[in-house]
């Protein structure tokens, strides 16, 4: 039986691939193709990956997690308050 490895250019591109198509934090779609996500893109991606047996590199803030609608809270009355 014969072992495929995806090595070099293919796992380079997928990599590339992955961190355009990221599946946003916030609304579940594609960063790059604004579907539900993970699109067939990111899809044949992480088979390139899956058949290296190696891991993808991530990107901090690629999913942008800052959209996902946490609410800044104003504490400044609790200090007031202990004061």
């Amino acid at each position: 039986m014969a072992t495929t490895y995806h090595g070099g250019t293919q796992i380079d591109h997928a990599q590339a691939t992955l961190d355009r198509h990221a599946v946003s934090s916030s609304d579940g779609l594609c960063v790059e193709c604004r579907v539900l996500g993970p699109c067939p893109a990111h899809e044949a991606a992480a088979t390139v990956f899956a058949l290296s047996a190696r891991l993808p590199r991530r990107r901090p803030g690629a999913t942008h997690p800052e959209l996902m609608g946490t609410k800044r809270t104003d504490f400044n009355w609790l200090a007031a308050r202990a004061g």
